[in-house]
């Protein structure tokens, strides 16, 4: 009996890099929600919120709040590696259109949950 040992092609490598970077991704999401979980709802730094955009989620963490401003970053949570139009990668804004974004994933989140 002759036994051929089988060598991985592209297609079976691009099939486990592809697990590996979903493993990884949904990591850093469970990450992200279990801190924002902790900090509560709100603005506050450390909280990582999602915007949905037409071809997929971009996820973003607020890095510093000011008294008009708020700072935030782009995070490389989703396979698809979406940014938001207007928040791209990251930078500064008006704190009441932060606020009303981590209000928005905050909310959603909690109904998610509640789905569960």
């Amino acid at each position: 009996m002759v036994v051929s040992k089988r060598t991985p092609s592209d297609a079976d490598v691009e099939a486990v890099e592809l697990v590996n970077e979903t493993a990884e991704s949904e990591r850093k999401v469970r990450a992200s929600l279990e801190r924002n979980r902790v900090l509560g709802r709100g603005l506050k730094v450390g909280k990582s919120f999602k915007v949905q955009g037409a071809d997929g989620s971009a996820w973003y963490e607020v890095t510093h709040i000011g008294p008009a401003m708020a700072n935030v970053e782009w995070r490389d949570y989703g396979l698809d590696r979406c940014m938001d139009e207007m928040l791209a990668a990251g930078g500064e804004f008006p704190r009441p259109v932060v606020e009303r974004l981590v209000h928005h994933h905050d909310t959603l989140q909690e109904l998610f949950e509640a789905l569960a």
